[in-house]
């Protein structure tokens, strides 16, 4: 049987990656090593690039092992017990999966399941070994701050989030923060291609996810993460103290004047706001060296990639920077029409 071998310390982010997913086999034991752990799963890893973009970015990899079934009598997973809870029409209707949060799980509800969002709360904690506390999304993202409702669903009554995540832990208020789980495997792309000694600058930096991780992997480098959120900053705060990175400087206030005042200071850019990322370019332009690397999330159609690259050499453009496009990929589908993408760029001062 095919078994995704993860190190000790991702275990827990790697379970809640591959529940969500539905790609954890049911019935079959989780194997430990002295290093580490062996999730057993639903699918072939080679099908399936979420996967494998994700084993790369913890530095997992599949291994062939004799498969060992879980005793009889076993409490049921959720999605078995969402088959007792929800007639077929009322499953087609609740969101695959969830966001986990360490031990806090965010589900997303029609307003036709709300009578029944206690039992699948109650379900989702009985059939996980991590999850204790389900909340429910009572509302978009929205604000300057990026705050979205949440309400109380089931399990223990708490809004505070204790989530590892790639070998760093975060804690925040999930009420007064933007946090997605989801950009797990970006934060690690972007780590992974940061080169020790490098200055980088993340606007938009929430509790500090990309910049702590840039910083945890790279001593030598220097960090500067900015967030207008003064609830996030002061998290982002306690965040840099428990993953002991001194190498980061936080601070709380708008990206555009801050730029002013580290005017030239990054050799890298990383702009995780995709809503109004493009509004930021001339910010980003100033913060950086006159030769630096940019990553730019963006929603856009998802037919119409080429041109939001476009709108933004544009913007690069207005500022007398050369545009080189490195890569872009799709990052995941926002909406019916919509995605999100991430687009890597060098882009240089144009000499006078």
């Amino acid at each position: 049987m095919q078994y995704l071998e993860v190190r000790r310390q991702y275990a827990q982010a790697a379970k809640s990656f591959l529940s969500k997913n539905n790609m954890l086999a049911n019935g079959f034991k989780v194997l430990h090593s002295a290093r580490y752990v062996y999730f057993p799963l639903t699918i072939y890893p080679a099908s399936n690039k979420n996967l494998a973009h994700y084993a790369d970015s913890i530095g997992a990899r599949v291994k062939e092992r004799e498969a060992l079934q879980e005793k009889a009598g076993r409490k049921p997973d959720y999605e078995e017990a969402l088959e007792k809870i929800l007639n077929p029409e009322e499953r087609k209707e609740l969101a695959r999966g969830y966001d986990p949060f360490g031990s806090i799980a965010i589900i997303e509800l029609s307003e036709r399941l709300k009578p029944k969002e206690s039992a699948i709360g109650r379900a989702l904690i009985e059939g996980s070994s991590t999850i204790t506390t389900v909340l429910a999304k009572s509302g978009p993202v929205k604000g300057v701050y990026r705050t979205r409702s949440v309400r109380y669903v089931a399990g223990r009554h708490t809004y505070m989030a204790n989530y590892r995540e790639n070998g760093c832990s975060f804690v925040f208020d999930v009420r007064r923060v933007f946090f997605s789980p989801r950009l797990s495997y970006e934060r690690s792309r972007i780590s992974n291609l940061v080169k020790d000694g490098e200055n980088v600058a993340v606007p938009f930096a929430g509790v500090g996810p990309f910049a702590i991780e840039i910083a945890k992997s790279h001593s030598r480098s220097s960090v500067l993460a900015i967030e207008l959120n003064p609830s996030a900053y002061r998290y982002m705060l306690k965040n840099i103290e428990l993953n002991r990175v001194a190498n980061v400087r936080a601070y709380n206030g708008d990206f555009g004047e801050l730029a002013a005042m580290h005017r030239g200071f990054a050799d890298r850019v990383v702009m995780p706001m995709p809503k109004t990322s493009l509004d930021f370019i001339k910010a980003a332009c100033t913060i950086a060296k006159g030769s630096a690397t940019f990553h730019i999330y963006s929603f856009c159609n998802a037919n119409g990639v080429d041109e939001a690259v476009e709108g933004m050499a544009k913007r690069f453009r207005e500022e007398k920077r050369d545009f080189t496009l490195v890569g872009v990929r799709t990052v995941r589908p926002y909406s019916k029409d919509e995605i999100e993408i991430v687009v890597d760029a060098k882009a240089d001062s144009v000499k006078k």
